[in-house]
C-alpha cells in the first residue's frame, strides 16, 4: 500500500487515450479543407518539437504549432469540439483498466487534469472513469473559464483533503512537468505520449501503461525513507 503518495492525477492524450495520430490526421484534414499549403509533421517530428519545449496544448496551440495561421487555427478549434470524438476515434491505452485498478488497489485515489474537453475524453475512457473520483475531473471545457494546469492540480488536492506533496502527477509533455512542479506535486513522466523523450533525468518516467504503478510505488518508496 503506498504511505505518502495518496493521489494519482492524469493527462489523458498521450497517457491514457492514444490520440496523437488522429490528431495529426485531423491537421492534415483541415489544411486541406482550409487550402492551407503546409506539411504536417509525422509523429516522431511531432514528438521532437513538443519535447524540445513547443507549446502544443490547449487546441489553439496546437494547430498553430503545427503551422496553421492564426485564423485557421481559430476556424479549426471552432469545428474541433464538434468533429474530432465523433470522426477520429481515438483509442485508449492498452492496459489502462487495470493500470487504473491496480493503483486503487494500492491506496490511490485518482483524479484528471487535461487540456481536452469532458465530450472528447468520456466516451473514449467509459467505464475506466468509474476508477477516478468524480470530484477531481478537470476538464478544458467552453461553459468554464479555462484555469492552467497547476491550479487543478493545487485544487483537486483540496478537494481530496491533501497536501499537493501527497499527490503525482502523471504526464507526457514538458508543460505536465511544469504544472506540476508550479503545484509543487511529484511528477511522473509517460515516454509513449505526445511529447517527452526516454533518458531525461529532470523526473522518473514509464515507457508503457502498465509500468505506472510500480514506479508510483518506487516515488512512495523513496519519500518514505528520506
Amino acid at each position: 500500500m503506498l504511505r505518502f503518495i495518496q493521489a494519482a492525477f492524469f493527462d489523458v492524450d498521450g497517457v491514457l487515450i492514444d490520440s496523437l495520430p488522429q490528431h495529426l490526421e485531423l491537421c492534415r484534414d483541415k489544411a486541406k479543407e482550409f487550402q492551407i499549403n503546409l506539411k504536417v509533421p509525422s509523429i516522431d517530428e511531432f514528438r521532437a518539437a513538443v519535447s524540445a519545449g513547443v507549446k502544443v496544448s490547449p487546441m489553439l496551440d496546437f494547430f498553430l504549432a503545427i503551422g496553421f495561421p492564426e485564423e485557421d487555427a481559430n476556424r479549426a478549434v471552432a469545428t474541433y469540439d464538434k468533429e474530432f470524438a465523433t470522426r477520429y476515434h481515438p483509442p485508449a491505452f492498452e492496459g489502462v483498466d487495470s493500470m487504473l485498478r491496480a493503483l486503487r488497489d494500492q491506496g490511490a485515489r485518482l483524479g484528471i487534469v487535461t487540456s481536452n474537453t469532458r465530450e472528447n475524453v468520456t466516451p473514449v475512457l467509459a467505464e475506466s472513469l468509474d476508477a477516478f473520483d468524480h470530484s477531481c475531473l478537470f476538464f478544458y471545457d467552453k461553459e468554464a473559464p479555462p484555469r492552467p494546469k497547476s491550479s487543478c492540480l493545487t485544487e483537486g488536492a483540496r478537494r481530496l483533503g491533501l497536501l499537493p506533496a501527497n499527490c503525482v502527477y502523471v504526464g507526457d509533455q514538458p508543460a505536465d512537468l511544469r504544472a506540476a512542479e508550479a503545484a509543487r506535486c511529484h511528477f511522473l513522466g509517460v515516454t509513449y505520449g505526445w511529447g517527452l523523450l526516454a533518458g531525461d533525468s529532470r523526473f522518473p518516467a514509464v515507457g508503457s501503461v502498465d509500468e505506472i504503478p510500480k514506479k508510483i510505488v518506487d516515488i512512495d518508496t523513496k519519500l518514505v525513507t528520506r
